[in-house]
């Protein structure tokens, strides 16, 4: 992964403090034969035993990790690596790695010099790294002693020959086939048929897939569906491994296959409508929408002592609302992919100062609902209109108001109905998108066919003013949730911009509320002064944001660089640290390398200084052990006649603020 943009990835924290120095993995090299002949070359291997719970990794360890590494005699054979499994580190499905648990077997080819004479010595050091919820690098020095023989006849098999063979044919062979890209998260492999498929890994490292979410046979190949996006452009692996119940194969990825149809057209017209229908129907029941719902509801339940014209008249003009509103929507979309655009329900959301005016919406009708703020007959279907309006512009603008309060929301059903428009022609995504409002409107709709029902509702009360109260809190809680999204999509320094616009809003609507011709005149722009706010969100991004990284100046670690800074009244922060570590780069992204830390320490003319444990450093773990650490990262502030300063490992700035004023607070 080439950013470290989510920061609930901390959760995968690369090491923090074990009690234990003892290693979680242990090394043997496994011999063929029990003497070997000068000149002569053999498949020996590395075997790694791993403690329960811990992993090792194959050669593209994915998202993170490192493979193991082997260097024997001066020499750094070749290890050959067994088909691995997809694991999420820690966890955690959006860091995807690939390697091996409980056992796993490397063999390599080695061949023994011709000048061998007596006992020949196969010795070295073996270095890997093992991860749990934590990672650590670990080592062990192997060996392996055997005679040497003048004939081969006078060697004989050993036992474990069985194994290094079992896992040479564990090694993927390649396949005849290839494989391409064939829909935004899918890909298409030729001429591979009657195997279950359980992973999907590139070779190249770093580079990863996804977890496989299901198969299915397609034009003498198969279609492989994943459980997220697939962004082509960072991957160039030239070969891909898939792992099946039979072991695993290597093809070629190529380019310029031509791909089938995606299967997902094989669906029926008919039950991808009928998922449309049921996911319109339940989206009634989501927090965005069932509040609107049940003041429509409340609203012919006051209507019920009139006539049945007026009934139905309402109940067809909120259908129609939302059939116009979802066709138009589905128009969007259309012209959208048209342009090459890969987008589907909530593609809108996507865009900033559209989540930003949804917040507005969504204040407004909580505040309705409450009771604090009413509107006028000229706003009839926006405000007062839902529940008390008698023209026909407030049923159908209900129903609009529907269809736009649902857009942040998903129900079941929907995902399949509209990952069926994306490969289907523009008529058959407006009809979807008609059902879908259909049965989003199928409540409303039981009033328009059988208006009688409306009597059976509760009489109208005082109970329906409670209820209205009630139904505003949810419609809070999406605002916030909405607000959420939008610091996301921009920064938090947003939350400002917003919070100043609606607080404008609130303060316009309430002078309107006077009675004064210059309090509803400057009401008027106050308001329009607040929906400024919009267009200034699109002008934010995550790249403008205060904590965006920046580069910083470090000196590398030593602890007689350490001792002398120290030693000469300067303040050190220590930054232990290595490029596998996902902790580590996260803290750096959202914490050390920032505009506020930079200046934090040059304020306090703090030195920082980072120990890069990417591969093996004595001094390092020297250090390291001297805090009872076996791994990164490791944060400790150093000041002049003061004792270090331990800081957690994922600190904040408050934290490391503290740590770093501790000197001048003596």
């Amino acid at each position: 992964m080439k950013r470290y943009s989510h920061w609930i990835a901390t959760l995968c924290m690369c090491v923090i403090a074990l009690p234990s120095f003892a290693n979680q993995v242990t090394a043997r090299i496994l011999s063929p034969t029990t003497a070997v002949v000068p000149g002569d070359t053999y498949w020996f291997a590395l075997a790694l035993e791993i403690e329960p719970g811990w992993n090792t990794y194959w050669k593209n360890p994915g998202t993170t990790g490192l493979p193991p590494v082997l260097t024997v005699n001066d020499q750094t054979p070749e290890l050959l690596f067994p088909t691995p499994t997809t694991k999420p580190f820690g966890g955690d499905a959006n860091f995807l790695t690939y390697g091996y648990v409980d056992r796993v077997v490397h063999p390599f080819q080695f061949s023994v010099p011709e000048t061998a004479t007596h006992r020949w010595q196969l010795e070295g050091e073996a270095r890997w790294l093992v991860c749990k919820e934590i990672c650590i690098p670990e080592s062990q020095a192997v060996s392996l002693s055997l005679p040497v023989a003048s004939n081969p006849l006078d060697t004989q098999r050993t036992p474990e020959l069985t194994e290094i063979n079992a896992a040479r044919g564990q090694i993927p062979s390649d396949f005849p086939g290839a494989v391409n890209f064939q829909g935004p998260q899918s890909v298409w492999i030729s001429g591979l048929q009657d195997v279950t498929i359980l992973d999907v890994m590139p070779e190249q490292s770093g580079e990863v897939l996804g977890l496989v979410e299901r198969t299915s046979p397609l034009d003498g190949g198969v279609q492989v569906v994943f459980d997220r996006p697939i962004n082509a452009t960072e991957l160039t692996a030239t070969h891909w491994l898939i792992g099946t119940t039979e072991g695993g194969i290597r093809v070629p990825w190529d380019p310029a296959l031509v791909t089938p149809k995606d299967s997902s057209s094989q669906l029926s017209l008919s039950l991808v409508l009928l998922m449309a229908l049921a996911g319109g129907l339940i989206l009634n029941l989501m927090p965005c929408v069932f509040p609107v719902l049940s003041i429509k509801a409340l609203s012919i339940a006051a209507k019920s002592s009139k006539s049945r014209h007026e009934v139905q008249r309402g109940a067809w003009l909120y259908t129609a609302g939302i059939l116009v509103s979802m066709l138009t929507l589905a128009g969007v979309m259309v012209a959208l992919k048209a342009g090459g655009a890969q987008i589907g329900w909530g593609f809108q959301l996507q865009t900033p100062w559209f989540v930003a005016l949804l917040v507005y919406v969504f204040v407004l009708l909580g505040l309705w609902l409450y009771g604090w703020i009413e509107f006028g007959g000229q706003l009839a279907g926006v405000g007062q209109g839902l529940t008390e309006g008698t023209g026909g512009r407030a049923e159908f603008f209900t129903g609009v108001l529907a269809v736009i309060v649902a857009t942040p929301c998903t129900a079941p059903f929907m995902g399949v109905a509209m990952g069926y428009t994306l490969t289907q022609p523009w008529w058959v995504t407006l009809i979807v998108f008609a059902v879908l409002g259909f049965g989003l409107a199928l409540p409303m709709l039981v009033f328009a066919i059988a208006p009688e029902t409306a009597s059976r509702l509760p009489r109208p009360g005082q109970w329906m003013i409670r209820l209205k109260q009630l139904l505003a809190f949810p419609i809070f809680a999406t605002a916030i949730w909405l607000l959420w999204v939008l610091v996301q999509q921009t920064s938090a320094d947003m939350i400002l911009l917003m919070l100043g616009g609606l607080l404008c809003m609130v303060f316009g609507l309430w002078l309107y509320r006077g009675e004064s011709k210059m309090a509803r005149g400057l009401s008027v722009v106050i308001v329009l002064i607040s929906l400024g706010a919009l267009p200034a969100v699109s002008q934010m991004s995550p790249q403008t944001s205060a904590a965006q990284a920046i580069e910083v100046d470090a000196e590398a670690y030593s602890s007689s660089a350490l001792r002398a800074h120290v030693e000469s009244g300067q303040s050190v922060f220590i930054n232990m640290t290595a490029d596998w570590c996902i902790t580590c780069k996260v803290n750096e992204q959202r914490l050390l390398n920032t505009e506020k830390v930079d200046a934090l320490f040059e304020e306090h003319a703090v030195l920082r200084m980072t120990g890069d444990w990417t591969r093996y450093d004595a001094s390092i773990t020297e250090y390291l052990n001297q805090y009872d650490r076996v791994g990164v990262p490791l944060y400790v502030m150093h000041h002049p006649d003061q004792e270090p300063i331990v800081l957690s490992e994922f600190p904040g700035f408050e934290e490391l603020k503290a740590a770093v004023t501790a000197r001048s607070s003596l």
